[in-house]
């Protein structure tokens, strides 16, 4: 099996298993109203009750990891957004949705679930939080798997005939030779061929088998999912660190963290960090109560969503802040 196909079923595992608003968002969206996706698809979204709360809601600052946090709400299925340093939330929310979130790691734009799977592929509509009444396009997600460009800008994924796409939302898009692993720092498409992660036709790493999964560190590093077996992390192409993983979580996705060197695993109602060799919480790693997780843009924290609370880590101080909501689906947004 070529390793863009791993790949892609080992994404099954990020819908299942885990499974950030730029600071000008109220000069550009606050006296719009609250959003609801629309589409023109005859799919049924969960049909629960609205909060008539949404948009408004007030919770303890964050002092570490800066940016915003981007949530699928238990229960509800809502996808609400919240700035960190004040603990504001913002204005413009999606009401409903079938808990699938992807959101740009800048910006505010995200892909939303907007109904059940048909066959293997996953609906979505893209949405601009900051003018959710501008259609930028809907589509399918092979697996559940789509990535964003570290612009926010662009996604890529494959659709339900497993053609791969890259869009620029709003622009153009972009027929690709194969479905898309990640992008790179300088936002060009990766994809990963047997062993091999391949930019532009060219081998920038080759692991010891084939690549289930691929992440770019925003220090520059690389890792990649070998077979669901094995975290390779790579730097200029060579080997740094590497961790076999232990057998209860082989052929899970991986949570990498910024720079590589953690990774995060769902292990029933907790999450369980492991070292990939470079962790900054030691060779033993730890375990927090959840069952989803987003790391800080720097690396410094990491938010666990819970059934019923959302709280922050600082991994640093121990510093813990609590939130009271709970979340299904995370994503930490830089500033």
């Amino acid at each position: 099996m070529r390793g863009r196909d791993l790949l892609i079923l080992a994404a099954v595992l990020l819908v299942a298993g885990f499974a950030l608003a730029d600071t000008l968002r109220d000069e550009t969206s606050g006296g719009e109203p609250n959003a609801s996706p629309t589409t023109t698809e005859a799919r049924a979204v969960p049909t629960t009750t609205v909060d008539e709360n949404l948009g408004r809601a007030h919770f303890p600052f964050v002092r570490r990891g800066g940016g915003s946090i981007v949530l699928a709400q238990a229960g509800s299925c809502a996808i609400r957004e919240f700035d960190l340093p004040t603990g504001l939330e913002f204005r413009n929310v999606v009401a409903r949705s079938s808990c699938q979130l992807w959101a740009a790691p800048v910006t505010a734009k995200v892909a939303v679930g907007i109904g059940d799977a048909i066959g293997d592929a996953v609906p979505f509509r893209f949405i601009d939080l900051a003018r959710p009444g501008r259609n930028l396009g809907s589509s399918e997600a092979l697996f559940g798997f789509l990535v964003w460009s570290d612009d926010g800008q662009r996604a890529a994924w494959c659709n339900g005939r497993r053609v791969g796409i890259d869009l620029e939302l709003g622009e153009f898009r972009h027929r690709l030779p194969g479905c898309p692993a990640a992008y790179t720092l300088g936002d060009r498409i990766a994809l990963a061929e047997e062993n091999r992660v391949v930019v532009d036709g060219r081998t920038v790493l080759t692991a010891s088998g084939g690549i289930t999964n691929v992440h770019y560190g925003s220090d520059g590093s690389i890792a990649v999912d070998v077979e669901g077996r094995r975290i390779e992390r790579y730097r200029r192409g060579e080997l740094t660190d590497a961790l076999d993983l232990p057998e209860r979580f082989e052929g899970r996705m991986p949570n990498l963290s910024p720079d590589n060197c953690s990774a995060a695993f769902r292990a029933g109602d907790r999450i369980r960090i492991l070292d990939v060799g470079c962790s900054r919480l030691g060779p033993q790693g730890t375990i927090f109560p959840g069952h989803a997780a987003a790391w800080s843009p720097d690396g410094s924290s990491i938010a666990i969503g819970g059934a019923t609370e959302l709280t922050f880590y600082d991994l640093a101080t121990g510093n813990v802040v609590t939130w009271p909501i709970g979340a299904v689906s995370i994503v930490w947004r830089r500033s």
